[in-house]
């Protein structure tokens, strides 16, 4: 006969064992990067919940880690349906230490939940300072605390602004791609690029390009307006760069038409200017200066054998310096065969004549250029290894030389170059930046910083650790620094943000220009 206070020992143990073995799996994934002052809903983390049995939750528990409380206005907590929409289980005011924040109502757990913790961050957050928030776990009305699978979390790091203008779908859009990005005298901010509607592909697909503006340093824009519509295969345009005629229009000029390796004298791909008088709310219909670039007809006899020609997209140049000021130009890539040849076309009637350079650098690809302090001009060439650049002391006519920077060791991939300040502008010291990705994979977006007029370069900031391609920039009026840039975390299907950020974030506080 068995001993009733032996079964009650095997019946007890039996329990704790189901108890123990009814333990739920909670893992966490947390979201790394970058955030910006005001934005809301940014996903701190995901938490996956695996039962063993049916478990109600009344709490989560929560730390705010390094977190600033200031930062932040308040933490929300979602279930994820299995068709990705979100059910609010709970808004909460961050507290300054570990603590269980109730739910609104218990949610019973049955089969795998997956959760999402997003933070709203507040209008005046410290610029540098990360929202670090750790979901550290979760309590059940029984009083039972299950604690998340430890994972690593740097948490996102905040800018003075981050936000997307395009995702995929947006606007009936598959697709996004090629930023170019001008500060405006009046304060604004123009932001172009393609809408690439069925696809990532390059022309001769249908492509538009599309302009918003912004009025208050990249935090809201406009909706989009048209520059140019595709009509169709081989009916396209694409790969838009911008710069500022002395008298302030805009000129926005891109290529249209075949493919570029396709192209010929019969069925070319096209070079075209547009022009907006209204700060990029309204353009011209496109001008097609193709047979000034090149062909039999060509202002620079070297071009008169060239097949194609497209241009370096983002930025182009307007000269401020010496006899040449006023001079605007855009870096072209021309070439006859596979050969791509880097030349500058320029006008000096603020976009109503054009003429091309003599050879600038052979074997190159996207360009961008700008004026050093002594009045020359720096162009930087897109290559697969050492980046590529030549100098220009004539207002950008001639070409001398063909060097490489050791510094830039990076994927073949069209990037930026602008000048931030210079002494003789009354600034501090002379500030070149470049953004390119930092890798030899189209990843690792990131700006380098040259205080010797291009000669060297410094280690560069990361701007986008994950796969990521080109960038545009430029220097607002208050003098923080903004950046438009590819992301890719899908394949083909690239998203469009914005970024600005202070010199200051750049180097970490170790110069000062404006």
């Amino acid at each position: 006969m068995i001993h009733k206070r032996f079964l009650f020992c095997i019946f007890s143990c039996f329990a704790a064992f189901s108890v123990f073995a009814a333990v739920p799996q909670v893992t966490v994934k947390y979201a790394s990067g970058y955030t910006g002052r005001g934005n809301n809903d940014e996903l701190i983390c995901e938490v996956l919940i695996v039962p063993e049995r049916e478990l109600v939750i009344d709490s989560f528990l929560l730390d705010p880690g390094d977190t600033e409380l200031s930062d932040l206005r308040s933490l929300k907590v979602s279930a994820v349906s299995s068709e990705g929409n979100e059910d609010v289980l709970g808004v909460y005011a961050v507290q300054d230490s570990r603590a269980f924040y109730r739910v609104d109502s218990p949610v019973t757990v049955s089969s795998p939940l997956m959760l999402r913790l997003r933070a709203d961050v507040s209008g005046d957050a410290e610029e540098g300072n990360r929202i670090s928030v750790v979901f550290a776990g979760v309590r059940t009305v029984d009083g039972f605390e299950y604690m998340a699978d430890e994972a690593d979390s740097e948490g996102l790091e905040i800018l003075l602004c981050r936000r997307r203008l395009y995702a995929p779908g947006d606007y009936g859009s598959r697709n996004w791609r090629i930023p170019a990005l001008l500060a405006l005298p009046d304060g604004a901010l123009l932001a172009v690029n393609d809408k690439r509607k069925y696809n990532e592909t390059d022309l001769p697909e249908d492509i538009d390009i599309v302009a918003r503006r912004s009025l208050d340093n990249g935090h809201t824009w406009s909706e989009p307006v048209d520059i140019v519509v595709g009509q169709g295969y081989k009916k396209g345009f694409g790969d838009p760069a911008l710069a500022l005629t002395p008298d302030g229009d805009i000129l926005c000029v891109f290529v249209g038409g075949n493919y570029l390796w396709a192209s010929t004298v019969e069925d070319p791909q096209c070079s075209y200017v547009a022009r907006s008088c209204d700060g990029g709310m309204t353009w011209s219909a496109p001008e097609n200066i193709t047979s000034v670039l090149w062909g039999e007809n060509a202002v620079n006899p070297q071009c008169r054998k060239y097949t194609y020609s497209f241009f370096g997209s983002g930025n182009g140049l307007t000269l401020k310096r010496g006899k040449y000021a006023g001079r605007v130009l855009f870096a072209a890539a021309m070439g006859p065969a596979s050969n791509l040849n880097n030349h500058a076309v320029y006008s000096d009637d603020g976009g109503r004549t054009w003429n091309v350079s003599d050879l600038a650098f052979e074997g190159g690809d996207e360009a961008k250029m700008v004026e050093l302090s002594d009045g020359r001009i720096l162009m930087s060439i897109r290559r697969t290894g050492h980046r590529g650049y030549s100098i220009s002391s004539d207002g950008g006519v001639t070409w001398e030389g063909q060097g490489l920077w050791p510094e830039m060791n990076t994927n073949a991939c069209n990037g930026d170059m602008i000048r931030y300040s210079s002494i003789d502008c009354g600034d501090d010291a002379n500030l070149l930046l470049h953004s390119i990705p930092n890798s030899m994979e189209r990843r690792n977006v990131s700006v380098f910083c040259s205080y010797d007029e291009g000669q060297t370069w410094c280690s560069p900031k990361v701007i986008c650790s994950g796969k990521s391609v080109y960038s545009s920039m430029t220097v607002l009026p208050d003098g923080t620094i903004g950046i438009y840039l590819e992301e890719n975390p899908e394949p083909e299907d690239c998203s469009l943000w914005f970024m600005n950020f202070s010199l200051d974030w750049l180097q970490g506080g170790n110069f000062k220009a404006h």
